[in-house]
């Protein structure tokens, strides 16, 4: 039986990528989306369906997971690219709503959807969680933001360990600066600066992160849990 992926927030720029690589990889999607429009159309024989899930809704979580595990035989991964940027702004500037909204989003409905899904994963399974660069060492004026991601590192290390007697791998990959829509408040002039003081001297892919994550989620990476991967043109270096 073919492999499934649950993939939240397919239908941002880095999701819509991570759902392309896992179809050329050979798994059935079960793919959410919000208010975007997911494009994908199958290549062979698999199966996609797609479910509208707002994340801020505890249970639309749990009853999206519930019915993936009845449509699809083998749910194996899952991989959590759905978040919210943080406008920038001092932290005195930044309102209760935007501090929930940014833990909601970006951390909390990660936590639920990973329980969701171990509920109804097949061993052996993997989940790979989209984090960011700025969860190593934080910015300025987007405080709240790196925190939420932050947590995410912490998350799997302990789910790392608490899982792994199950056969459950995680993973979280840190981009650095990627084209993608949610950088469109750069000018061309900032992102120009900051491709600049990368060392590869570019701006990331959407496609950088989809491969980083289809390594994660092979078997080539079977040994591999726990860990946060910085697929960021050397943005940070230890």
């Amino acid at each position: 039986m073919k492999k499934t992926a649950v993939v939240i927030g397919a239908s941002g720029d880095i999701g819509a990528e991570v759902a392309k690589k896992l179809q050329k990889d050979g798994y059935n999607l079960a793919l959410t989306y919000n208010k975007g429009k997911i494009d994908l159309k199958p290549l062979k024989d698999e199966q996609i369906k797609a479910y509208p899930l707002n994340l801020c809704d505890k249970s639309a979580i749990k009853t999206v997971f519930e019915s993936v595990g009845k449509d699809f035989d083998v749910p194996s991964t899952l991989v959590f690219c759905a978040g919210v940027p943080q406008k920038r702004k001092l932290l005195f500037d930044v309102s209760d709503e935007e501090i929930d909204e940014l833990f909601e989003v970006n951390i909390k409905s990660a936590i639920r959807c990973i329980r969701e899904f171990v509920k109804i994963a097949k061993t052996p399974a993997n989940i790979v969680l989209i984090g960011s660069f700025e969860e190593k060492f934080g910015c300025s004026c987007e405080s709240v933001y790196a925190a939420t991601k932050g947590a995410m590192t912490t998350l799997a290390k302990s789910l790392a360990s608490e899982l792994g007697s199950m056969d459950f791998r995680i993973n979280v990959i840190a981009p650095g600066f990627i084209d993608t829509k949610m950088n469109n408040n750069l000018s061309k002039e900032e992102k120009e600066d900051v491709a600049e003081m990368t060392p590869l001297q570019r701006l990331g892919t959407t496609e950088d992160i989809a491969n980083a994550a289809s390594f994660l989620y092979s078997e080539k990476a079977s040994f591999i849990t726990g860990q946060t991967l910085f697929v960021d043109g050397g943005l940070i270096l230890e």
